[in-house]
């Protein structure tokens, strides 16, 4: 392993000044380069300098909130310490500034173990915990070094579990690195025990992505379509717009509206071109036009006003392999929800919502017609949420008190 790292470590040292200098260029094009340079380890520190510190790691927005009921509850329980964030977005980082309140958030230094060693060394960081399967060998290598690293919502899909026997002897030796390793389901945790062998240190601790449940007032909605009947599609990816549309064949099926929200706003343009030639008035919502059949959502923050008032919710990332996308963002505000077959992602909330019949699986176009004509009738939700709030209950506390037990030492 040392050797293979030593040629990870030599490629990024040819590869960064190039890369790095590119990158800017290409990310200032397109009025994304702000905290760009954070990545290379350019961190404002100013008077921070905390007594003690937690560092969080996480990917972007959606792991960012996942962890605000552990942070508050390691403050209530610590108020000496400081709660610091590192995420791979900008979108991310303003979350953890809004949203957790971090004391200090920032872009990850991209496998610079120097800036690593910097940042736990300045913020006097006493635990260092990767949400989800994060696996930066830098970041873990470096860190492990100095204190402990958790890793907690781990998981290991189908896709990459494949991936992790056939390179076994590199991922093993990462993931021995971590002091605990907390899993979001017993499958989960059976596929770590398979790469690192049988440890006492790996436990099933339950899935953080389902923790906090919203009130519906406490969202705020597009005026404009607060009384209107419009079909949701959401957080849709490349090939996906195309399968969705061809569901209405020319029509509305009954809908005022329908309304796309591409996973990634950039691709807004493409996602109209697609719905235009199938003969679909389309308007952007920053247009703020109305009156066309089909909105494509161009703007951030919005889609969890479109949950409260959608008449029918379709969730993306599930017709193509990705994975699928959190659907309990919408349960949450007692609305059901259809997705397509590749639910992989976060597939504890899925057999969750499946057995209370929240969560309808599309396979074809007839089975869409269905579910856009049904109109559907549930009163499984104070169920299904009382089963819920037992799973997190035990979920915050197995992470809570092991962080806790190396901040008390």
């Amino acid at each position: 392993m040392r050797i293979l790292l030593f040629i990870y470590n030599f490629i990024l040292i040819i590869l960064t000044p190039v890369l790095s200098i590119a990158g800017y260029f290409i990310l200032r094009r397109k009025n994304k380069h702000q905290y760009y340079w954070e990545r290379f380890g350019f961190i404002k520190v100013d008077d921070f300098k905390p007594v003690k510190s937690v560092w969080f790691h996480c990917a972007s927005v959606g792991e960012v909130r996942s962890i605000k009921k552990i942070a508050d509850i390691l403050r209530q329980n610590n108020p000496e310490i400081s709660i610091v964030v590192s995420t791979m977005t900008s979108t991310g980082r303003q979350t953890a500034i809004d949203y957790i309140k971090a004391d200090k958030a920032f872009l990850l230094p991209v496998e610079n173990s120097r800036a690593v060693s910097m940042i736990i060394s300045y913020m006097n960081v006493s635990v260092l915990v990767i949400v989800d399967t994060e696996l930066w060998p830098n970041l873990i290598f470096t860190a492990s070094n100095q204190v402990p690293v958790f890793l907690i919502n781990g998981r290991i899909s189908d896709k990459t579990y494949k991936t992790y026997k056939r390179f076994k002897f590199i991922f093993k030796s990462v993931l021995k690195r971590f002091s605990a390793i907390m899993t979001k389901s017993e499958l989960d945790e059976e596929r770590f025990v398979t790469i690192l062998g049988k440890s006492s240190k790996i436990i099933t601790a339950g899935n953080i992505k389902f923790q906090e449940r919203k009130t519906k007032d406490s969202v705020k909605t597009i005026k404009e379509l607060d009384n209107v009947k419009f079909f949701l599609a959401a957080s849709t990816h490349k090939g996906e717009e195309e399968i969705i549309i061809s569901w209405f064949d020319g029509k509305m099926e009954g809908f005022d509206k329908l309304i796309f929200v591409p996973r990634h706003i950039e691709r807004s343009a493409e996602v109209k071109e697609i719905i235009e030639k199938q003969g679909y008035t389309v308007s952007f919502y920053s247009e703020n036009d109305f009156s066309k059949q089909v909105i494509i959502i161009d703007a951030f923050g919005l889609l969890e006003g479109l949950y409260v008032t959608a008449d029918k919710i379709f969730i993306g990332g599930s017709l193509k392999e990705i994975g699928g996308h959190n659907i309990y963002e919408a349960l949450q505000f007692e609305k059901t929800v259809a997705v397509g077959k590749y639910m992989f992602s976060f597939k504890e909330i899925f057999d969750e919502a499946k057995k209370f019949g929240l969560v309808t699986v599309i396979n074809n176009k007839e089975e869409a017609l269905h579910f856009l004509l049904t109109l559907e009738q549930n009163n499984n939700f104070i169920d299904f949420f009382n089963r819920i709030d037992k799973i997190n209950q035990n979920t915050v506390s197995t992470i809570t008190e092991t962080i806790n037990a190396v901040i008390s030492r």
